[in-house]
């Protein structure tokens, strides 16, 4: 099976490496030269680009570091599999080759359109609005900063919600979210637990993408259970995640987390983002900028985050909270400085709306969590596991 790998954005790609796959590896055959379908400035040029994908259109699958919505809509068009896998060949074409020749059914069996994702978007913020469907119940770590809460109507921040709602309610409380914001094309999972700490997400996620499959439906995590559960989330409908990962040594998230296993929890974070990228997932990391703990630290969670695979990173300011209360917000310039540092190796998320889990609405536009949200139910019935 003929495959194309480049290292570069498909559109700007000046050569493609040839390899013929087979289910024990790959064989390099040739390096196939051609003009980039994008200008200097980054720019898509429509005839260039149909004139790339016309010079491998013998190819049963392009593999590059990242591949656009509309170019994957034209290739699936002519039924070339598509994979963003920002590694070396050698890997990339191994990877390939793993993912081509196993049982793919629920990868692959349809690729993302052009996701216009609050937290994808070019440019400064995004039209489109989301729903978040706070169903979890539990979480399998526990962050130092973190005071999840149900009936809480007051505090805009992540892992707070109104309600937990149940799975098979999800439906029915999107068409009525539809109602009110019609430019909802996102629904999300966010809290307030973890989205693989039960298996209310993904129950929620089959229904949700069986009733409303032109949504874009993206999960939140903190990765330790995301290991080997990519596909099921694929298969579930999910195109977009986001992995919290606060650092990428044992040393320094001991004073962040509390869980069983701190470099085990970072081993599994980037191999769940290697994974999740490599079957088509558009992966960001949240990193939460801990003062005198991690501040230091953010470039080298950004250089590992890239190089498995994410391709945004989100520098939240921490929230004083919980057992780091005492603890100051850190500065809009001590923020800066980490997103200069880690823009080196990753892009930069800047418009963040520190979404709440029960979230709904276009972000710094409208909410309409009030109208939707009423029910309260008691704080007790969240487990940090």
């Amino acid at each position: 099976m003929r495959v194309a790998y480049t290292d570069r954005h498909f559109g700007k790609a000046d050569s493609f490496l040839i390899a013929d796959i087979t289910p024990q590896g790959y064989r390099q055959l040739h390096t196939r030269v051609i003009a980039p379908g994008c200008d200097d400035c980054g720019q898509h040029n429509g005839e260039a680009i149909s004139a790339v994908i016309d010079s491998l259109e013998d190819c049963a699958a392009i593999i590059a570091a990242r591949i656009g919505g509309h170019v994957r809509q034209e290739l699936d068009r002519r039924g070339i599999r598509a994979f963003d896998i920002p590694l070396g060949a050698d890997e990339a074409l191994s990877r390939c080759a793993g993912y081509m020749f196993e049982d793919s059914s629920a990868i692959g069996a349809r690729e993302p359109a052009e996701p216009e994702h609050p937290c994808f978007a070019d440019g400064h913020r995004s039209s489109a609005g989301r729903i978040h469907l706070p169903v979890c119940d539990k979480c399998n770590i526990s962050c130092r900063f973190c005071t999840r809460a149900r009936d809480n109507y007051s505090d805009d921040r992540p892992g707070v919600s109104r309600v937990l709602l149940e799975p098979s309610d999800a439906p029915e409380l999107i068409r009525q979210a539809l109602e009110l914001c019609p430019q909802i094309t996102v629904a999300g999972i966010a809290g307030p637990g973890d989205t693989l700490a039960s298996g209310r997400a993904l129950e929620t996620l089959r229904l949700v993408h069986a009733a409303f499959p032109e949504l874009i439906l993206c999960v939140s995590t903190n990765g330790l259970a995301l290991p080997g559960r990519s596909r099921d989330l694929y298969g579930a409908g999910v195109r977009a995640l986001t992995v919290t990962v606060n650092a990428v040594d044992p040393g320094i998230l001991r004073e962040i987390v509390d869980c069983a296993d701190h470099a085990a929890l970072i081993k599994n974070q980037l191999a769940g983002i290697r994974e999740a990228s490599a079957i088509g997932m558009r992966v960001k990391v949240n990193t939460v900028l801990v003062p005198g703990i991690n501040a230091g630290h953010i470039a080298d969670v950004a250089r590992a985050a890239r190089s498995a695979g994410a391709e945004r990173q989100n520098i939240l300011p921490l929230i004083p909270n919980g057992l780091l209360r005492h603890l100051n917000a850190p500065t809009c310039a001590e923020i800066e400085k980490a997103r200069a540092e880690a823009g080196a190796y990753i892009e930069q998320f800047r418009h963040c709306a520190h979404c709440r889990a029960d979230a709904v609405g276009v972000p710094g536009v409208s909410d309409f969590a009030s109208q939707l949200y009423g029910a309260q139910l008691p704080e007790e019935t969240f487990s940090h596991g």
